[in-house]
């Protein structure tokens, strides 16, 4: 095998990752793809906006409503931060253990 009938193979056999991580990508990007999935934030400062503190967990303030990607949640329950995973569509989870839902 040639050099460049190698690069070709190379390039035919990456295509569809490439492709599956570029969808994967621009998923991530589309609130009504967000919607139907949870959302794990574990820095708050990704979030657009958060309006006034309603409280205080665990030495963090507790936002009434929270603005990611566009999206309003607002404040719901706590959850440990052990379980964070199990959060359903339309959830977002703030640390340390806040839940927000979407209005």
């Amino acid at each position: 095998m040639s050099p460049i009938e190698g690069a070709l193979l190379a390039v035919v056999l990456a295509s569809p990752f490439v492709w599956l991580v570029r969808r994967h990508f621009m998923q991530l990007d589309d609130p009504n793809y967000l919607r139907t999935q949870g959302v794990i934030i574990v820095v708050d400062r990704v979030l657009d906006a958060r309006s006034a503190p309603i409280g205080d967990y665990q030495g963090c303030p507790v936002w009434g409503t929270v603005t990611f990607k566009g999206m309003v949640y607002r404040f719901d329950h706590v959850i440990e931060p052990r379980k964070r995973e199990s959060i359903k569509a339309g959830e977002l989870y703030l640390d340390p253990g806040l839940v927000y839902v979407t209005g």
